[in-house]
């Protein structure tokens, strides 16, 4: 029995010593570096806060009554050294281009729905993206604080143009002012 313990540790040994495993490298610490970086650029950034902030207004099988949805996003600037306090947040016409006729599409683009994008929860006042249609301006705090911005969404009865998924992506463009 003693020959066999013999055996099995000086083979374990050895494969110890092949794999350069001896109590020597065990002994001795290791060091290395770690690069860490972070750049901040001069801008803004828009974002949501939770997965589930698309503005979506649900499954229905009629466009018999008005549907009215909204959702909040977040827009963050820093401003840092540029004298420009305010944001100003503009969206654009989405896929019809239109600022008062937006249009959410099948996906091959042959039926569309309409719908508007308001400032306000009475959505009165649509959102635009020029001097000449309504933008919104925030004053944050202080630069790179998150201001929350609501969009509220309508869609009006009108005529059922069939089943289907129907989209529309508008572009948010963030100006500090």
């Amino acid at each position: 029995m003693t020959l066999r313990f013999s055996t099995r540790i000086a083979c374990a040994a050895i494969v110890a010593a092949s794999f350069g495993l001896t109590g020597s490298a065990f002994a001795a610490a290791k060091t290395g570096t770690l690069n860490v970086k972070l750049t901040i650029e001069d801008g803004c950034s828009v974002f949501t806060s939770t997965a589930g902030s698309d503005l979506n207004f649900g499954t229905w099988t009629t466009l018999s009554d008005t549907i009215d949805a909204q959702t909040t996003f977040q827009v963050s600037c820093n401003n840092a050294g540029t004298g420009k306090t305010k944001i100003e947040v503009k969206l654009d016409g989405g896929l019809s281009g239109k600022i008062t006729d937006r249009e959410m599409q099948n996906s091959d683009g042959t039926k569309k729905i309409k719908y508007g994008l308001f400032t306000e929860s009475t959505r009165n006042t649509n959102w635009g993206d020029t001097d000449g249609n309504t933008v919104i301006q925030a004053i944050p705090a202080s630069a790179g604080e998150n201001v929350s911005f609501t969009v509220y969404g309508r869609v009006l009865k009108q005529s059922n143009p069939g089943s289907g998924v129907y989209t529309d992506t508008v572009k948010v463009t963030v100006e500090p002012k």
